[in-house]
């Protein structure tokens, strides 16, 4: 850690606090840093983009955890000050939360009246479950009937969800289909609040951990789709402003910030899921662990999995047909036109 003598490497006038990515920073400084870094990857959204008076409007999925309240806090910033300087904003912001327990739609109410508190210039959906994914997307049950999961007559949401959860038979699988089911409820969320794209809290550390889990569970193909930035195969526009910075300094950033805005973090978030043993760990858990100790020993070296996947060019739905679950590209390997490769792999683990 910088002492205190050491000055600030930009403003060259306060001591050093903090010492990232070898240099030493001041709070104001380092909060400068990452802010300059997420509104690089907003530049999409900037007013000369704008065609007439035409504003994007954005869906930003909040989970409470520390990645999505940091990229809240610094797109409020920069909201307001656009309406200070130009009396207008380049984009709205829509904020969904997806409960994490299906009961839990009381106690995630009860936090986006907290967050609407500190930013409350943007629209606020009603707290979704994730049994909601069947009722907005149309095409999901016709999707899980080619995994051997049919709704039985009279079933509900939630049971229907619940049993396709037992069906998994090891916990990736599980993961997997948490993982598909929450996307596809946030990309149909979108597309029915009629908006341009979706903004996602992923920092670089969780980002190189879906890399490699991809990989590991069959889906490398889809990996450049999954990571790149701009048009999906979703239809959607799909932006990640947190890939250059590194989970751990999303946490001092929070740190630094207002009591209010911490006071937003939904500690649970941070803790859920600990695997009790390797045999019940799925390949996510795993990898976003490693991913999650190693960067923090070599941060360089674990940014280098998100770059180098980025390099790969995303490969469009129009060169071929799409999954009938995940909606990626299925390219060599898959033995149907429906599925992809990944998703046949995952099927070979259900069991109902």
């Amino acid at each position: 850690m910088p002492t205190s003598t050491t000055l600030c490497v930009d403003c060259h006038s306060n001591p050093s606090s903090l010492e990232i990515r070898k240099r030493c920073l001041c709070h104001g400084c380092f909060r400068k840093y990452v802010a300059s870094k997420i509104l690089k990857r907003m530049e999409t959204y900037r007013f000369k983009n704008q065609v007439g008076n035409a504003k994007k409007r954005l869906l930003l999925p909040v989970s409470g955890g520390v990645s999505s309240l940091v990229l809240l806090e610094v797109l409020d910033a920069q909201i307001k000050k656009q309406l200070d300087q130009q009396g207008r904003t380049a984009y709205d912001l829509v904020l969904v939360h997806v409960a994490s327990q299906e009961s839990d739609r009381d106690e995630g109410e009860k936090w986006c009246s907290s967050l609407r508190s500190c930013f409350e210039l943007h629209t606020y959906l009603p707290v979704v479950r994730l049994s909601d994914v069947f009722e907005v997307d149309g095409q999901v049950e016709a999707a899980l009937q080619l995994l051997g999961l049919t709704r039985q007559e009279s079933e509900t949401d939630g049971h229907f969800l619940v049993r396709v959860f037992t069906s998994a038979r090891s916990a990736t699988a599980r993961s997997d289909l948490r993982e598909l089911l929450l996307k596809r409820l946030i990309v149909a969320t979108a597309k029915a609040q009629n908006c341009d794209g979706v903004i996602w809290g992923h920092s670089d550390s969780s980002l190189a951990a879906k890399a490699l889990s991809e990989v590991a569970k069959g889906r490398g193909g889809s990996v450049p789709n999954e990571l790149a930035d701009g048009p999906s195969p979703w239809g959607l526009n799909f932006n990640y402003p947190l890939r250059d910075l590194f989970k751990t300094e999303l946490q001092l950033y929070l740190g630094t910030s207002a009591e209010s805005v911490r006071g937003c973090l939904l500690e649970h978030k941070e803790n859920e899921d600990t695997p009790v043993s390797l045999r019940s760990t799925s390949i996510d858990t795993l990898l976003s662990t490693y991913i999650t100790s190693q960067g923090q020993k070599y941060p360089s070296v674990m940014a280098n999995v998100v770059r180098t996947a980025s390099k790969l060019q995303a490969q469009g739905t129009a060169v071929g047909p799409g999954c009938r679950l995940c909606v990626m590209p299925i390219t060599t390997g898959s033995e149907t036109h429906e599925l992809c490769y990944g998703c046949e792999r995952m099927k070979q683990d259900i069991r109902e």
